[in-house]
């Protein structure tokens, strides 16, 4: 099936869908407003172009409805030109969006260094080169922002210490660690490991959500250690969501192998599988068939929803946009699909939820969720 929205699209108004490509395009129509009319010509041509630079799309398939191809597809994309169409399980009604969102940015290369000897270092406001030397390890500021360790010949082995790198919410950043291990921090997350690796082993401890290419090392096994589940690793990618506020702690595989241990078990990963461990039951699990592209998502920039209910989307908005978000009245219980840009300012988040069910009253950097 045609997956590209803009050639989705011609080809319904061109009378040349499959079966299940127009089923597809009908179940938009079904989604819009129910007073939602076909605009005019002028306008459709005058705000296309725009939409097919930004659209991106995820659907499922619901009962057919017989209308105007035309009119249906020019409805779709005038109602989808803010860059994402959330599919929803019920009616929408209008989303009340305050003037402060305008205020609210995305979030960006923030994060805080803490050193063995207890120095802490804003990365923010740090010159890129040298920020430090321990032990003949030293600590740099790339250019591109990045953090390196660079381990130089005047090394003292017998030295040891830990460091600590901490993204606030609104942060991301990328270390590159001693032994050529490459991690990419999310927001809201910590990361602390040694400025120099045992000759035995490689061991960091991870509180939050990180991506981690591991240099291959096949005398010193890689460990990462998140409150009761430990991952272990001689040189893979994988991503790890260890978020103390989400229900389960997510081990993704996408090359090289994995081993995750708890006290109750433990299961080994091969790419494209997930592990998942539930610290309340101490239940560990395995998904064989994740969506490696949804968990990597935030690592590309953008948010992704599939099936996700309200209270997962916005814990995930508050991490980034730094917000609180507190809800009043029965909070809906229904699951949306799509895509949205981290890059985007909070107004334009909230826009783009307008078709749905939501209202948000903004106040400072406080966000209320009102259900009805």
């Amino acid at each position: 099936m045609e997956k590209n929205a803009k050639k989705l699209l011609n080809k319904y108004i061109a009378g040349n869908c499959t079966p299940e490509e127009m089923a597809v395009i009908e179940e938009w129509y079904l989604h819009l407003p129910v007073d939602q009319q076909a605009p005019p010509h002028s306008r459709i041509e005058s705000s296309k172009q725009e939409v097919w630079n930004r659209l991106s799309l995820r659907t499922s398939t619901l009962k057919r409805l017989t209308v105007k191809r035309f009119t249906m597809a020019a409805s779709i994309v005038l109602c989808l030109g803010v860059g994402l169409y959330f599919v929803a399980q019920r009616d929408a009604t209008p989303l009340t969006a305050k003037t402060e969102l305008k205020d609210i940015l995305p979030g960006g290369h923030k994060a805080v260094l803490t050193l063995a000897d207890g120095t802490v270092v804003n990365l923010d406001d740090a010159k890129n080169g040298q920020i430090a030397n321990q032990s003949g390890v030293v600590i740099r500021k790339a250019k591109n922002g990045r953090l390196e360790y660079i381990v130089t010949e005047l090394a003292n082995a017998a030295v040891r210490g830990s460091n600590t790198i901490t993204t606030p919410r609104g942060g991301q950043y990328q270390v590159n660690l001693p032994d050529g291990t490459k991690v990419w921090l999310n927001a809201a997350t910590t990361l602390t490991y040694p400025y120099a690796f045992a000759k035995k082993e490689r061991q960091v401890e991870l509180s939050g959500e990180a991506y981690f290419e591991v240099a291959k090392d096949h005398t010193r096994p890689f460990r990462v250690k998140t409150g009761a589940q430990t991952v272990e690793v001689l040189g893979t990618h994988f991503n790890i969501n260890a978020y103390r506020d989400e229900a389960m702690v997510k081990t993704t595989l996408l090359e090289g192998a994995v081993k995750v241990s708890t006290q109750s078990g433990s299961v080994n990963l091969h790419p494209g599988e997930q592990s998942q461990f539930n610290a309340n039951s101490a239940r560990l699990s395995l998904n064989e068939q994740v969506d490696t592209d949804k968990e990597m998502a935030w690592k590309n920039n953008i948010f992704s929803f599939d099936n996700d209910d309200l209270q997962s989307i916005m814990r995930q908005i508050s991490r980034w946009y730094d917000v609180d978000v507190v809800y009043q009245g029965k909070i809906t219980s229904e699951k949306y699909i799509g895509e949205i840009p981290r890059n985007s300012n909070l107004e334009e988040v909230f826009k783009i939820l307008e078709l749905n069910h939501v209202h948000i009253d903004a106040r400072g950097k406080v966000l209320t969720v009102t259900g009805n």
